[in-house]
């Protein structure tokens, strides 16, 4: 049964690709690059994502080697359940996305009746083309299992096209989206990253471009926290200085962060041991933990195209005080292989990793995932302040 000691302690549990020899009828793909969303403390939904085509496909080309997924599936949390017999359950037939999706953001808001998708590709899963509808925002209705577009009472200057933003909703229902990118997935021919922060507010329908001193460079492939006192930290990603030039990685320790309250930026440095390095990243994840002020960083590679694993896979970063301090520590148990574009999930005192590249069996694959799943859980011997 799915149980845990986890008094003083934040526990993980890593959701991988595996086959399974028996349990629920539904096993989901592998896959990397979508979208997740915890409904109401018991449910956990997962949208499309980039699943890998078997080298031994006709399919399979050098040019295609992936499939964006339109599903829409939920992990059961509601009772205890077997590590090696997750249950999901499939909702496709009824809430099929209306595109193929991955590199979006989903948030959870209408006092939790919807799920809103900001961003990321849409492909025609017929014809393949990409941009397969005109919107940047869905909506997705728990009850009734349908999608539909923020409709015609929406007002304001709209977030244009792009992926790989950091999103989030706060206590207010408004959605924060800074940075992102396009390139051809997105129908631009230039690769070119953003510097701007839209805000939605849910409640009134209304985009704002918030054009404000001192904000950070252009950046993609950020993650962002919200913490209690309405500050969002924004940690990694890489930087452009043109549009068409290469991105640069952003070190880990220069974090922006924006308070949702006064509307302003600020740049902070964190310090960190002398004795670790803290490799720059993109496809990780961050979460807050339970304690409020520390924010859990797992994964994530130093070369979207290389797949290289980025170091320590697994760090914390105290935001309590200033200076923010990363706090080295490794996990106990079996550790689980390092990922990238994956989803991280607060449950309770349990953070859940889906999905994502398993970087250890990288081979010129860009998403090299096993096949079905298999949960490693082990805990973090890091005890954590109420």
């Amino acid at each position: 049964m799915f149980t845990m000691e986890f008094k003083n302690l934040l526990s993980i549990i890593f959701i991988l690709s595996h086959n399974f020899l028996h349990g629920h009828s539904f096993k989901p793909e592998s896959r990397g690059g979508h979208m997740a969303t915890l409904v109401n403390d018991d449910r956990i939904f997962f949208f499309g994502g980039s699943r890998p085509i078997p080298m031994t496909s006709p399919a399979w080309n050098q040019t295609h080697q992936f499939n964006l997924s339109d599903e829409v599936f939920y992990l059961n949390l509601s009772s205890p359940f077997s590590v090696d017999s997750p249950p999901f359950t499939d909702l496709s037939d009824s809430s099929r996305m209306p595109f193929g999706s991955e590199k979006g953001t989903t948030v959870l808001g209408g006092n939790g009746q919807r799920i809103y998708l900001i961003g990321g590709v849409q492909q025609n899963m017929v014809t393949s083309d990409y941009n397969a509808t005109n919107s940047i925002l869905w909506i997705y209705t728990i009850k009734t299992q349908q999608w539909s577009n923020s409709g015609s009472g929406t007002h304001g200057t709209p977030l244009p096209r792009r992926r790989s933003a950091g999103t989030i909703i706060d206590s207010k229902n408004v959605v924060y989206t800074f940075g992102g990118k396009v390139e051809l997935d997105m129908g631009s021919s230039m690769f070119t990253i953003f510097d701007d922060l839209f805000t939605f507010d849910t409640n009134l329908l209304e985009w704002k471009n918030l054009s404000l001193p001192n904000h950070p460079s252009k950046r993609s492939h950020v993650t962002a926290t919200l913490i209690p006192d309405g500050r969002i930290i924004y940690i990694g990603g890489v930087t452009q200085s043109n549009p068409g030039d290469n991105g640069t990685r952003l070190l880990m320790t220069e974090i922006y962060v924006f308070d949702t309250i006064q509307l302003t930026w600020s740049l902070k440095t964190a310090n960190k041991p002398d004795s670790v390095n803290i490799d720059p990243r993109v496809g990780h994840s961050a979460v807050l933990a339970p304690d409020n002020h520390t924010i859990v960083i797992f994964g994530g590679t130093q070369d979207g195209f290389a797949q290289i694993t980025a170091y320590p896979v697994f760090i914390l970063l105290d935001v309590k005080s200033e200076p923010f301090q990363y706090l080295a520590t490794t996990p106990s148990g079996s550790a689980p292989p390092p990922l990238a574009f994956h989803t991280a999930t607060l449950y309770q005192k349990y953070m859940i990793v889906a999905f994502g590249n398993d970087l250890s069996s990288f081979n010129n694959n860009y998403y090299a995932c096993l096949c079905g799943y298999l949960l490693f859980d082990y805990t973090v011997g890091i005890p954590y302040m109420i």
